[in-house]
């Protein structure tokens, strides 16, 4: 439980990964001065082919890993230049579905290693709007559902969804 709530924890349907970002591995965090080339190990070992082994920071492939012709088996090291603060995970998958994954398509993903730049802390207006979006939704859903068990209650719900809203909204840069 103490490595799960330290973020030292992947996903996945099949394929296994071993990620390191600046010595670090999930969960962890790695602090730089400011621009400069990180050092990264990364490893896939797979049941199944896969056809992308990628390295995504910040919501963007940073790096695709090549892959040996069996598509299985990955050891890679090398530099990752880095720019800003945020986060950077490696995850592998398939285009399609591999017996013996029973699933859409064979995935993997590590948590992320957090990446602190120059101090400054991650700042994505990207990701701050589309949870506003979806808090939006669910505060529409919230207001018109009957079945609370108090005006009280339906009233708490409502202010948290608001609380969270407005955390978002003040990482966003626009204002509701």
């Amino acid at each position: 439980m103490a490595g799960l709530k330290r973020g030292k924890t992947f996903a996945t349907n099949g394929p296994l990964l071993r990620f390191s970002l600046g010595g670090q591995t999930a969960g962890g965090e790695v602090k730089i001065p400011n621009l400069q080339t990180v050092k990264f190990r990364a490893a896939l070992r797979s049941i199944v082919p896969v056809d992308h082994l990628e390295i995504v920071c910040n919501g963007a492939v940073a790096m695709s890993i090549p892959l040996n012709p069996s598509r299985d088996q990955v050891d890679a090291s090398g530099g990752l230049n880095l720019s800003r603060s945020g986060w950077c995970v490696l995850r592998a998958w398939a285009e399609k579905s591999e017996y013996p994954v029973l699933d859409i398509h064979p995935y993997a993903t590590t948590s992320p290693i957090y990446v602190q730049v120059a101090g400054q802390p991650a700042r994505s207006p990207e990701s701050a709007k589309y949870f506003m979006a979806w808090i939006d939704r669910l505060l529409a859903n919230a207001q018109a559902h009957p079945g609370y068990n108090s005006d009280a209650e339906k009233k708490a719900v409502l202010e948290e969804l608001n609380a969270a809203r407005k955390i978002y909204d003040g990482m966003s840069g626009e204002a509701k």
